[in-house]
């Protein structure tokens, strides 16, 4: 009977066509699978081993697998007519190695934003200056973060605020990672003269799609306060955070994130509010939470006009009425 080696032929067949791509990559490792889309410098790619990675196009590159990877003749027994040992080796499919996931180079942007206008007699001007950089190593995902805004109003300063932060996400699992945030921030005009915080946390990928991300996580907070009127020292705190990616399509991008940190003990607070001149005694816990929303919308490859909207609060301010803050910002950025 010939039934069984055609069924075999059949399989075999079905097998090459659903592997229809091999992704090369920069160490000469293979991966088997398809190209979901090339974008922005990338291949977006579904390993059968893996599952959906993405890779710098400069780094890789991609092979098609022929359709019948060895004659059908060959697989019912029978050479092919002029077939030769070579022949045979040239033809024969090659097997992917088992392969660690890709080291990515650095990517990310800068961002610049000016605004100088007049009202009443009262010129404003506010600069922005944002920077972000993002790496996979693996199973580790490195984001590193700056930001510098200042503001003058006739000619007192309104605004006069860095900070930054770099966090390490490692990957558990598909859904599962852990993580830990360092950030370090001045503000003077809120009269912080600095805040250095570590956060140790876990959190769990609530949605993972090619288009969208939305992350949530709790941790617990080592902070070290220096503040005008806040006792200073080590402080620890609970902490909530969320943060979301939507890739609207090949233009904009929507980005958000949220933390709330609260600690469970009182702070001393003694010292002169400035705007009514009282003088202020007590304690109170300290708590926070920030809000940051933006819109990217690429100009080319590498210009993109951002929007910004962001809301603070910060407890750890002795002024109740310099708590909160908001603003907007727009900027020009340069992605690398």
């Amino acid at each position: 009977m010939r039934i069984a080696p055609v069924a075999v032929v059949s399989l075999l067949a079905l097998t090459s066509f659903a592997q229809a791509s091999i992704l090369v990559l920069s160490n000469g490792d293979r991966l088997t699978g398809r190209v979901i889309k090339q974008a922005d410098g990338k291949i977006y790619f579904h390993s059968d081993v893996l599952g959906d990675i993405v890779a710098p196009a400069s780094g890789v590159t991609i092979e098609d697998r022929p359709s019948s990877p060895t004659s059908v003749n060959s697989l019912v027994g029978l050479p092919p007519p002029s077939a030769t040992p070579k022949d045979k080796a040239a033809t024969a499919p090659k097997q992917p190695s088992v392969v660690k996931l890709p080291v990515t180079p650095w990517t990310g942007k800068i961002e610049f934003g000016y605004d100088n206008s007049v009202s009443n007699d009262v010129r404003t001007i506010n600069t922005v200056f944002r920077a972000d950089a993002t790496r996979t190593v693996r199973t580790d995902d490195l984001l590193m973060k700056a930001r510098f805004l200042y503001s003058l109003s006739g000619e007192a300063a309104t605004t006069d605020q860095y900070d930054a932060e770099f966090r390490w996400r490692h990957n558990l699992s598909d859904r599962i990672f852990s993580q830990s945030d360092t950030t370090y921030d001045v503000d003077k005009i809120r009269q912080i003269n600095y805040e250095a915080q570590e956060n140790a946390g876990l959190g769990y990928r609530v949605v993972k799609s090619l288009h969208q991300n939305v992350d949530v996580g709790v941790g617990a907070i080592g902070q070290e306060l220096d503040a005008v009127g806040i006792q200073q020292g080590l402080n620890y705190l609970g902490n909530f955070f969320q943060d979301y990616t939507y890739q609207i399509n090949g233009r904009y991008t929507l980005t958000e994130d949220f933390s709330a940190q609260m600690s469970p003990e009182d702070r001393a607070r003694s010292g002169v509010v400035t705007d009514t001149g009282v003088l202020q005694t007590g304690s109170d816990r300290d708590y926070d939470y920030k809000f940051h929303t933006s819109l990217q919308g690429k100009i080319n490859k590498h210009l993109s006009l951002n929007l910004h909207f962001e809301y603070e609060f910060d407890n750890a301010i002795l002024d109740p009425n310099a708590r909160g803050s908001q603003r907007v910002t727009t900027t020009l950025g340069y992605g690398f």
